[in-house]
């Protein structure tokens, strides 16, 4: 029986997703776009995960698509009139991971060493943080291979850097060493390989026992001020704001204080 080329572990309130075929140094096939996929839906839906670790098996986080194998048609699905629409909207679907792992209501941490390239790249990108072994790699790669880009790398990266520093590392495709990430600021964290478990995991712990009303409404916080007007954004940080109000997280933060002792929040 062949190994899952995902695994999926929870540790009390966190969900650990590690991509798991480190012989191809996790690079992507179609089963684990699928499988990726499904997982981040059902931890996006699960409102007893309260954070998410994504990282991969072995000594690489992703080296992108699998060129041997590629994105193939799932199995038993029907063959589309239009062979590249329907190619188009397999692509757009199962890419929807990287827009959960940016948008659910509750954060999501990679943890990378060695190559995180092509589409590894992106998905290390898409999380709302990033805790970096100094053996990392990262390398937009997709032109080496005549292609544009998936998973969003583009979006991520403009947002980060900026338009010209991400055309600079999407065209060109050089590498950027951990001290390179760490410099752009794409690492939260930088830290010895030896120690990227232990401090991704005591940094996600804290995230996944905080309080997750809160983060969800930082998250949109965030993520509004890229679209919105100072007008239209006020309105949904007061959005945000009043459903923290009506928590029970609040209540216990308050009644914590009284005590003088540390809160224990819920994530309710």
């Amino acid at each position: 029986m062949s190994e899952p080329v995902l695994l999926e572990e929870r540790k009390g309130s966190l969900l650990i997703l590690t991509m798991n075929r480190p012989d191809r140094l996790n690079a992507i096939n179609g089963e684990l776009m699928d499988e990726l996929l499904y997982a981040t839906q059902r931890a996006a839906a699960d409102d007893q995960v309260r954070a998410v670790i994504l990282t991969g098996a072995g000594r690489a986080f992703c080296a992108g698509g699998d060129v041997r194998d590629g994105a193939k048609p799932r199995p038993g699905s029907e063959k589309p009139a239009d062979p590249r629409q329907g190619r188009i909207d397999l692509q757009v679907e199962r890419t929807q991971t990287s827009y959960l792992l940016h948008t659910m209501a509750k954060p999501t941490i990679a943890l990378v060493r060695g190559a995180a390239m092509g589409a590894g790249m992106s998905l290390a990108l898409a999380c709302d943080y990033r805790i970096v072994s100094d053996t990392t790699v990262f390398r937009s790669a997709f032109v080496n291979n005549a292609l544009s880009g998936d998973y969003g790398l583009s979006y991520f990266l403009a947002k980060a850097v900026g338009m010209p520093k991400a055309m600079e590392l999407t065209m060109l495709s050089e590498k950027l060493d951990a001290a390179a990430i760490d410099k752009l600021g794409l690492a939260t964290r930088l830290v010895a390989d030896d120690k990227l478990e232990e401090t991704g995991l005591a940094f996600a712990e804290k995230l996944a026992s905080g309080p997750t009303i809160a983060y969800a409404g930082v998250k949109r916080n965030v993520f509004s001020t890229a679209f919105l007007d100072l007008q239209d954004y006020l309105r949904v940080e007061s959005e945000t704001q009043v459903a923290c109000a009506y928590s029970e997280d609040i209540r216990e933060a308050a009644k914590a204080f009284v005590e003088k002792r540390a809160p224990e929040f819920k994530g309710k």
